[in-house]
């Protein structure tokens, strides 16, 4: 088996929402008293490295093929320990809750836990939570690869569990249609009585509190927070930095040094394939790698207020023309609308490749740990966004928000509202945030002069499990939850990883980000229609014009014809949209 350190990513091919921000700085959250952050120290390898640097966590990563049962070292859910009490009060909820209530709860199963569990009933984590909450807990997990037929199906069919994880953005018209429709609670009174730690962190965090709530001022879930800007940021350029040594060339930052660099891998490396992207060029478009030096991105973003639509700027005709340059030079993999992540990989590990846009963990921590025992001379490196002119800051990259739509909602026809709202804010506690986050203390984690570092039964799992997999046995903060996730879970990171983000989380990308927007129910079905020709259409017209088949001369007849789909139209309902969320 695979054995990397820890990488969670943020997942570029997931339409669960743009991840686009106006206006927020992640840096200034704050937690409420008693939720302080916890410093940790880094691990690589087994020997703990006191590595202090900005790094990321956005989550998605694939687990192993599940085998036999596994042979767990498993602690009594909840035995000795400084957190097993039998009484343990957090702010106005006294744990454990009394009164017999059962919980259901829907959610799709993390990569990571059905690597090696059936259900999430089975993990450490759930029996901690149950034992401290006092609750018993049903756990309902769809089928991997169904989650959003089994979705449908369930709302269809009125047969709802007490709670519900979804991406409450994607429901169509929004979270207040899913609660005028009876599918979800509104939470305003349920959380304002039974969720104190959760309502004292939106208290802290004004911005987060924005995000969570609808225009019309309704909380509908629990959700799932980044709790700092270190985990807003996870993916970049890659490049083979022992090739940059070898041929006495500097990470590049300007197009132009870009140009020179895949040019001279091609000539002096004999890469077939110098620059070979994932998910049909997406990662480029999303990411804002390139796209970004001509002042746009994918999408909808804001520029001093105003939403436009990048691949209607005129910056989109000069990056269409770079790229039809970069292919028809064959610097672009001529493969490039059919390049999947397995292609990529083997395309940099073996040097077909010298550079890609990849995330910090799939791409940059599992190329550099599989290389180690085959190529010593192997290094890649984090490159900076590039602009076109020297010194100048990248504009745009990838870029996520703390809070992007998913969460924990509670139906409307639960009969055990309050209970169910009780429990999940316990995840919000000082206590609950460690267990999310960290786990059970003294077994999956201790306290080092205040500071949580995990044990050998994470960093040296004696199953051989990936770290994240062993991370899913005893927390949340392998994947999502209703919970403030916290960057100091990093400690397994690798140093170029850290680098290499920090390289990244150099660009604007924040103010030009839409914050999680939403059209009114009247204009959802129309914004559906429009963006679903719109983007089928530019789809289409990126691959003609890059490969050359459609003349870079007609871009604007291309505009046109997204003009006569609706686009200006599409505009103006973000732009109305964002209007109604500044005014929350």
């Amino acid at each position: 088996m695979e054995k990397y350190p820890l990488f969670l990513d943020f997942d570029s091919t997931d339409s669960r929402l743009s991840d686009i921000n106006l206006g927020l700085s992640a840096s200034k959250l704050s937690f409420p008293p008693k939720q302080g952050r916890f410093t940790m120290k880094k691990r690589v390898k087994g020997t703990l490295l006191l590595f202090i640097a900005a790094v990321m966590l956005i989550v998605t990563t694939a687990g192993c093929a599940k085998g036999n049962d596994p042979v767990v070292e498993k602690e009594p859910a909840s035995t000795n320990g400084p957190e097993a009490t039998k009484e343990n009060t957090q702010g106005e909820s006294t744990y454990p809750i009394s009164g017999g209530a059962k919980l259901k709860y829907w959610l799709p199963l993390a990569a990571n836990t059905s690597a090696n569990f059936k259900n999430l009933a089975e993990t450490e984590f759930a029996k901690e939570l149950q034992a401290r909450t006092g609750v018993e807990i049903e756990f309902i997990h769809p089928a991997a690869g169904t989650e959003n037929e089994q979705f449908n199906l369930m709302i269809a069919s009125g047969n709802l569990p007490d709670i519900i994880w979804y991406n409450w953005a994607a429901y169509p018209g929004g979270p207040d249609k899913a609660i005028s429709d009876g599918v979800i609670a509104k939470l305003n009174d349920l959380q304002s009585e039974n969720a104190p730690n959760l309502s004292q962190y939106l208290q802290a965090n004004p911005d987060i509190d924005r995000m969570v709530k609808t225009d019309n001022g309704s909380y509908y879930s629990l959700p799932f927070i980044r709790g700092d800007q270190k985990l807003l940021v996870s993916a970049g350029p890659v490049i083979r930095k022992d090739w940059l040594d070898d041929l006495g060339l500097e990470v590049p930052a300007t197009m132009d040094e870009w140009h020179t660099m895949l040019t001279t891998f091609k000539e002096a490396k004999g890469a077939d394939t110098p620059f070979s992207p994932y998910w049909n060029m997406q990662s480029v478009l999303s990411w804002g790698t390139f796209v970004g030096a001509y002042g746009i991105t994918k999408g909808f973003y804001t520029d001093e207020g105003q939403v436009k639509y990048g691949p209607v700027e005129p910056g989109y005709k000069d990056f269409l023309t770079t790229m039809n340059q970069w292919f028809s030079e064959k610097l672009l993999d001529n493969n490039f609308a059919t390049l999947d992540t397995k292609t990529v990989d083997a395309n940099i590990m073996n040097g077909k490749s010298g550079a890609t846009v990849a995330s910090a963990g799939s791409g940059v921590a599992k190329w550099t740990t599989t290389m180690e025992d085959i190529d010593s001379n192997f290094q890649v490196v984090g490159a900076p966004y590039p602009v076109l002119n020297k010194g100048d800051q990248p504009q745009f990259g990838q870029y996520s928000l703390p809070f992007t739509g998913f969460g924990a909602a509670i139906s409307a026809n639960s009969k055990n509202k309050e209970v169910a709202v009780k429990v999940l804010d316990y995840l919000y506690s000082e206590e609950g945030m460690r267990l999310a986050n960290f786990g059970v203390e003294d077994t999956s984690y201790t306290l080092e002069d205040g500071k949580a570092v995990f044990t050998d039964l994470i960093l040296e799992n004696p199953n051989k499990w990936p770290i994240s997999q062993a991370m899913a046995q005893y927390t949340l903060s392998h994947d999502m939850g209703p919970f403030v996730q916290n960057p100091d879970i990093m400690q397994t990171m690798i140093p170029v990883q850290g680098e290499a983000v920090v390289t990244w989380s150099n660009t604007a990308a924040e103010k030009h980000f839409l914050p999680p927007v939403f059209v009114t129910e009247e204009q959802q079905g129309e914004m559906a229609k429009i963006m679903n020709e719109v983007t089928t259409y530019e789809n289409e017209m990126l691959l003609k014009f890059i490969m050359g088949t459609e003349s870079i001369d007609n871009f604007d007849k291309y505009v046109e014809q997204m003009k006569k789909m609706g686009i200006e139209k599409a505009i103006g309902m973000q732009q109305e949209a964002l209007e109604r969320y500044n005014n929350r």
